[in-house]
């Protein structure tokens, strides 16, 4: 059986933070969808211009990773406040 489609790799990862290159906001990359004949879409959480949050869907190619500035290249995500009985392995 042949597939007419192939499957992208993702290029951001979940919790990853993105920067929209139309604008100067920022986000937290919160769900991903693959699609068998389009670019890779993800779900931004992120302060718009307006000061309210939103979550919406951007194509990969409009997005780029934040990076930290003493550590050019890394990505960088978002914490996630843990419970306090969490235990890490």
């Amino acid at each position: 059986m042949k597939f007419a489609a192939t499957t992208q790799n993702f290029t951001f990862d979940l919790s990853q933070l993105v920067n929209m290159r139309i604008s100067e906001e920022w986000g937290e990359v919160r769900a991903r969808a693959q699609y068998s004949h389009d670019e890779n879409q993800y779900l931004i959480h992120y302060k718009a211009a307006d000061g309210c949050a939103r979550d919406k869907w951007f194509a990969e190619s409009v997005l780029t990773a934040v990076e930290h500035e003493n550590h050019p290249g890394c990505a960088v995500y978002a914490g996630v406040e843990l419970p306090a009985d969490a235990q890490i392995n």
